[in-house]
């Protein structure tokens, strides 16, 4: 019995992490992703890239 209460502990302990986590990297507002990130060296300076989630178009 000690090792199931034991267990939904550290799953509580782990959920309550997540929920932390995930609320940070929404307050941070980082719309940015590892896909974005890898072809960055390849855009052209001077040139902005179009959000089209923040612009409401397409």
């Amino acid at each position: 019995m000690n090792v199931l209460l034991l267990t939904v502990f550290i799953g509580l302990v782990f959920a309550a992490l997540f929920v932390v986590m995930f609320l940070y990297q929404v307050s941070t507002r980082r719309f940015s992703g590892n896909e974005r990130e890898s072809l960055m060296p390849l855009q052209e300076e001077g040139v902005r890239p179009v959000n089209k989630s923040r612009t409401g178009k397409g």
